[in-house]
């Protein structure tokens, strides 16, 4: 895979360690009215489709290579909520706590 370009969250997805940035404006435009209906349902595929989509969205801003299946498949109960909630960290707040974390406990960030 390629180097991030976007600066993001590091999250493991299938033991490698990738930055998901946030949602392009694009992405979140033809996304929107999904996401807004989003309420974690696992149990509704429309659902589960969304965060598959938005992740996939997301991830190929930094991978352009990387597809929807090899993405549904790196996704998994686990981690689904926390992958969702750094896609949609549109203001970077999320990003920055950790930065934050990482500069006092005096590690360094992934993707910066």
């Amino acid at each position: 895979m390629t180097l991030p370009k976007i600066k993001g969250i590091a999250i493991n997805l299938s033991g490698e360690t990738m930055i998901v940035p946030p949602l392009s404006l694009g992405a979140l435009e033809q996304l929107q009215e999904r996401i807004m209906k989003f309420s974690g349902d696992i149990g509704d595929r429309d659902q589960v489709a969304t965060v598959i989509d938005a992740v996939h969205s997301a991830l190929r801003r930094n991978y352009t290579e990387v597809t929807r299946d090899a993405v549904a498949d790196m996704i998994g109960l686990e981690n689904m909520n926390e992958v969702f909630e750094a896609v949609m960290d549109v203001s970077g707040l999320k990003r920055r706590a950790l930065e934050s974390e990482a500069a006092t406990v005096g590690e360094a960030v992934p993707g910066n």
